[in-house]
């Protein structure tokens, strides 16, 4: 049998969290092992799980403090490193967005390449749509700045072979997808829509994707810099001159130093001091 830990950032979403499990449990059954890692990243609400009669394990990670989707990520996978199992770690989010029909893809794509981080890419997306306009601005900027194309969530699979290669630069707890793309060379793909919220609504909106967007450049801020010095000289010395070009490049100038500001505080961010407990619920 195989043996899966499915790790879920959390905040708040106690109950599509029991939807998500349940409809797992239903699907697969007994075709896998599955543990479960929640990392509750200090909810408001209180933790309310059912009971499970086929994940052989829940753990919830809980938090001093609301630290983020992505640091919460890093924080469980830092947390599975240290039982050193050998497994699949699925990583995706407790809404439903993520589809848990095609779990086993992931799994059986990530089993036949050990060293490949497998991600979820997505075919359809389901937000209203000006966030639908403000994802693609984000991504051509992202792309432009980067060369990276991110078009990709958490949702994703890798063996447990690579988790402490996974974890060692702090990068990856910025911007997970971001990191990864930074650390590893061997990324492959799977097309699938993302689907509906089991229940609620969505709370990410431009503030939020502007941010996300923010870490995810600031993971590549060396590139930045090398394409940015480029864009300077082609502006200096073939489009602009005088007052316009200088205020341009001022801008890039004040742009990298943000991006390096920012990457720097999540560098010295003390993640010992983060976790609270630990609640074993099976």
């Amino acid at each position: 049998m195989k043996n899966i830990i499915i790790l879920i950032p959390l905040y708040n979403d106690w109950k599509s969290l029991n939807i998500l499990l349940q409809k797992i449990e239903k699907k697969f059954k007994t075709k896998y092992s599955i543990e479960v890692l929640v990392v509750n990243d200090c909810s408001t609400e209180k933790c309310t799980l059912s009971k499970f009669k086929i994940i052989k394990k829940i753990n919830i990670l809980n938090l001093k403090q609301n630290v983020g989707s992505q640091k919460a990520i890093f924080l469980g996978l830092n947390h599975i490193l240290k039982n050193r199992n050998k497994n699949i770690i699925i990583i995706m989010d407790a809404d439903g967005e993520d589809d848990y029909s095609k779990i086993n893809i992931l799994i059986e794509k990530a089993e036949k390449n050990f060293k490949k981080i497998v991600f979820a890419k997505r075919t359809k997306r389901l937000e209203p749509f000006f966030l639908k306009i403000l994802n693609h601005v984000r991504l051509i900027i992202t792309y432009l700045l980067t060369g990276k194309y991110l078009d990709i969530g958490n949702f994703s699979a890798f063996h447990s072979n690579n988790l402490k290669n996974v974890v060692m630069k702090k990068n990856l707890s910025l911007a997970y997808c971001s990191g990864m793309f930074k650390n590893f060379d061997k990324i492959s793909f799977v097309g699938l829509e993302k689907k509906k919220r089991f229940c609620d609504i969505s709370r990410v909106n431009s503030i939020f994707l502007i941010k996300h967007s923010i870490n995810i450049i600031s993971v590549f801020h060396k590139e930045v810099f090398l394409r940015s010095l480029i864009l300077s000289f082609l502006i200096n010395f073939i489009f602009f001159q005088g007052v316009i070009n200088y205020y341009i490049i001022s801008m890039i100038l004040i742009l990298n130093i943000f991006l390096f500001a920012n990457y720097l505080l999540n560098e010295r961010f003390d993640f010992k001091k983060i976790i609270k407990s630990v609640t074993h619920l099976k």
